[in-house]
């Protein structure tokens, strides 16, 4: 099978993704769903990509086919072994790609991937869900779905007061400045969550709802 440049960034992007539905994936990569259909089910039977059929979700999720790694990279290959496909795992997944397809529809420049974002910050460990690059300040991106205790996300928040100060985000990212936008379940959520930034957090700190960004939630397992 000959792949075009679009069907090796499908692949990456799947990958990196983790997994996307088959509407997400027509949204960032094919202007008509019969194309995109047909492409899908060529991709999938070369074996670049998987389709998953789940009951946590009413369409087709495509994920990445044993073939990925000839495409993805050194770098990116370690990543696809061993993922859950949990009803909790699966429900985040797609509403960062919701979330993101949203931010890019409202002119964001470019997306990062969690994976591409991992640092060690003075002994902290910062994996954000993602960072979309904009025409003002980069974002960082936490997708809550309400399941990590007060004290976990407290920490997180920690790791990002870290990068703020001293040069570090220079030194992780090459940028000096940036915002984090928070988004989260529900009202009562998003209070508990704004009371927890640090007075002297260094940057600034959205927490909306996904109601608030016009961010369908996905499912609503536990």
């Amino acid at each position: 099978m000959r792949l075009t440049d679009r069907d090796v960034r499908l692949i990456r992007d799947v990958s990196l993704s983790h997994l996307l539905s088959r509407d997400q994936i027509i949204s960032l990569y094919f202007g008509s769903v019969t194309r995109g259909n047909t492409r899908l089910r060529d991709l999938a039977k070369a074996r670049f990509i998987t389709a998953l059929r789940t009951p946590f979700h009413g369409q087709t999720l495509y994920g990445p086919g044993p073939l990925a790694v000839e495409i993805v990279g050194e770098n990116i290959a370690p990543l696809l072994a061993n993922r859950a496909e949990s009803p909790r795992f699966v429900q985040h997944a797609l509403t960062v790609s919701n979330l993101r397809l949203s931010l890019l529809a409202k002119g964001a420049k470019r997306w990062v991937f969690e994976q591409q974002l991992w640092r060690d910050v003075d002994g902290h460990s910062l994996k954000p869900d993602g960072l979309a690059i904009t025409t003002r300040l980069p974002v960082f991106i936490e997708c809550d779905m309400g399941h990590t205790a007060p004290s976990k996300f407290k920490d997180k928040l920690n790791s990002y007061r870290a990068l703020a100060h001293g040069g570090r985000c220079a030194a992780c990212y090459g940028f000096n400045d940036f915002r984090l936008i928070i988004a989260t379940i529900g009202p009562r959520r998003a209070a508990r969550l704004r009371s927890l930034i640090p007075a002297d957090a260094g940057f600034e700190c959205l927490v909306q709802t996904f109601s608030e960004l016009g961010i369908p939630i996905v499912g609503g397992w536990s």
